[in-house]
């Protein structure tokens, strides 16, 4: 067993309720290795067989008669960003029936904030990449979208939504990436619940003061 199969077990199962069937895919760096879930595997019920490694030029090195994620390839450029140690694809209900909505709603979702935690554990903003078919196009757009979001914003995003997909959230632990998913279906039920129209946002100053709080990184340092 890799060193990081525990724990990718454990985030599979735990991010699985925002994923039917075959949905969704999970990886972490070993490292000089990633794992990532097998194709037509299910997150819910992944076991140590399902996890195949490779290296990062997208070389498979073990269990050669199984496939990895037919994503793999944003798994590589996700993975490749300091601090970013794990990275869980899914798609939660809510959050799609935002990115399945019109690209107004879409891009308010991505950029406005509505409560603290929001801010917290899904960054000021959201980086939101137009649709493009699952595999090398989807990576290429999501490459250019990120390096677009940071080449804006001076920071990497914690949560990248992807347009009548679902979302995907990097963290350096699998609780991170288990708090931003959760935290953005919870923001996405609350969106959609109340009408894009009767919400209340938080203002620009409201939201950096949440970033720079000392208590508030405080709180994110304690993340395992």
């Amino acid at each position: 067993m890799y060193n990081k199969s525990s724990e990718l077990l454990s985030l599979s199962k735990q991010v699985s309720k925002h994923c039917v069937g075959m949905e969704g895919n999970i990886s972490g760096k070993d490292g000089n290795t990633l794992l990532i879930k097998a194709s037509g595997s299910n997150l819910s019920k992944l076991t140590d067989n399902d996890l195949i490694p490779f290296d990062f030029d997208g070389n498979q090195l073990d269990k050669l008669n199984r496939r990895g994620s037919m994503e793999l390839s944003f798994h590589i450029f996700l993975l490749g960003f300091e601090g970013v140690n794990f990275v869980s694809h899914t798609h939660p209900t809510n959050s799609l029936r935002v990115l399945c909505s019109h690209n107004k709603t879409k891009l308010t979702f991505a950029i406005q904030r509505m409560f603290p935690d929001q801010v917290i554990f899904n960054g000021k903003e959201s980086c939101l990449v137009p649709y493009a078919k699952p595999g090398q196009s989807l990576t290429d757009k999501i490459r250019e979208m990120v390096e677009e979001f940071i080449g804006n914003n001076g920071y990497f995003p914690k949560l990248i939504l992807l347009e009548n997909h679902g979302i995907i959230s990097c963290g350096r632990t699998i609780d991170e990436c288990v708090i931003i998913n959760d935290i953005c279906e919870k923001s996405a039920e609350i969106f959609m619940g109340n009408g894009v129209g009767d919400l209340t946002f938080l203002s620009k100053e409201e939201v950096e003061e949440l970033v720079i709080d000392k208590d508030e990184k405080y709180r994110q340092n304690l993340i395992k």
